[in-house]
């Protein structure tokens, strides 16, 4: 009686620090999930401002609940592979661009600021718990539809003159970007729930929300989510091994494909205009320094130099061509080995996850390819939105599918097993 009266009062004394961990994960997955998809629409920095907040929230509750230990040796086990070391040495080699950089003092403050949300995602999504909580990952759901049917407000809003719908300095274009990545993770939580017509309507209502969004920056990208979702259906392992090479030899070979745009617009087929045409812009600057090729100008030196004057004005400007200009074909190996691996792990993600988690990632890989807004904090930092939600929505089906009943008897003549939990 003695020992279970200390065991229970030890309960007892554990209760609140559990309740309180509880409450900030909640809280700060309640950020990523909930808030952002919906404020991302009353303001550019909103997001900038929430990442670390819903960040650190989190960090506190793997902290209260006892598992710092645990949270420390994710990220080094999340470090202390090829993809991990390759993105520590990226880092490394972004830092170490500063010292030919342009103007170094503005490429440091900008990429400390990156390292720091890169930093911070990675302790949040290690500090999430193995195994998440349904009531949580409804947040999701929720939270995508909301942010969805708010953008069609604002966008019928501004159509119509209603003034109760317009959203005074929204960004409506980042906010669809963004729901464009995370209704997949949204829609793969329905499906781990059995409920695929909800996953149909909640994408049916994301694509109409960047359809009517005033930029249709994320119509593109969502497009080529719903062809990778349907490729990766019946085998998303090996569909994420596809895309790994198709999107790691895409930065690897655009210089390539930017010469020879530039030979085909600037050749026989003189006058050629088009995607073609400025993508063969790029030509020039590439042969201007072969040098700069293999090195990169210095972090930051691509905005520089656009700001200048020093590079063609219709040239296509993605995160992709940056990388390029500013950290040569060094960062841009290095980024493609990131990719490879990232696209080849969700793949094996499981037949619940991986097919959308691989077209969300395709939404996000095609915006970074084509659009200027990868280039941009908030980018980063819904980059590191979509990957904690993800990642949750991936820890999140370990109840969904029960263990099969055996038919085998256990004698002659003898009961049948069935299920354990059956008796």
């Amino acid at each position: 009686m003695m020992e279970q009266s200390n065991l229970a009062e030890q309960k007892g004394l554990a209760d609140p620090a559990d309740d309180a961990a509880a409450m900030l994960l909640r809280l700060g997955f309640a950020i990523f999930a909930l808030v952002i998809p919906s404020a991302t629409l009353m303001s550019r920095w909103v997001i900038v401002v929430l990442v670390p907040i819903g960040a650190i929230l989190l960090i506190l509750a793997a902290i209260l609940k006892g598992d710092p230990a645990r949270v420390v040796s994710g990220v080094v086990a999340s470090i202390w592979n090829i993809p991990g070391l390759t993105a520590v040495l990226l880092a490394i080699w972004a830092m170490a661009s500063l010292l030919w950089a342009p103007n170094p003092a503005t490429g440091s403050e900008k990429l400390f600021k990156a390292l720091g949300v890169l930093l911070l995602g990675v302790l949040a999504v290690q500090s999430l718990p193995r195994k998440m909580r349904a009531s949580n990952l409804h947040l999701v759901t929720i939270g995508v539809a909301l942010g969805a049917l708010l953008i069609l407000a604002a966008s019928l809003g501004e159509q119509f003159g209603i003034p109760a719908l317009r959203v005074s300095g929204a960004t409506p274009g980042r906010a669809a970007i963004l729901l464009s990545c995370l209704g997949w993770a949204g829609a793969a939580w329905l499906l781990i729930k059995n409920r695929r017509g909800l996953a149909a309507i909640l994408m049916v209502l994301v694509f109409c929300a960047a359809l009517v969004g005033p930029s249709g920056d994320a119509v593109l990208p969502i497009g080529i989510g719903f062809l990778v979702f349907a490729f990766a259906w019946m085998a998303p392992e090996r569909a994420g091994i596809v895309l790994a090479v198709l999107a790691s030899g895409l930065i690897l070979f655009a210089p390539l494909i930017s010469f020879l745009a530039g030979m085909v617009s600037g050749g026989a087929m003189a006058g050629v205009g088009g995607l073609p045409g400025k993508l063969g812009l790029w030509r020039g600057v590439m042969l201007a320094d072969p040098l700069a090729f293999l090195t990169g100008r210095g972090f930051e030196a691509a905005v520089l130099a656009r700001e200048a004057g020093r590079l063609p004005a219709d040239a296509p400007v993605t995160l992709i061509s940056d990388i390029w200009f500013d950290l040569g074909l060094l960062g841009a190996f290095g980024l493609a080995i990131v990719v490879f691996a990232t696209f080849r792990a969700v793949g094996r993600f499981g037949l619940e996850v991986a097919p959308l988690a691989l077209a969300g990632l395709a939404s996000a890989f095609v915006y970074a390819l084509i659009e200027r807004g990868a280039t941009q904090t908030w980018w980063l930092n819904g980059m590191v939105v979509f990957s904690l939600v993800l990642m949750s929505v991936e820890r999140g089906r370990y109840r969904t599918v029960r263990p099969r009943a055996s038919v085998k008897k256990d004698g002659p003549g003898g009961p049948a097993s069935a299920n354990p939990l059956a008796g």
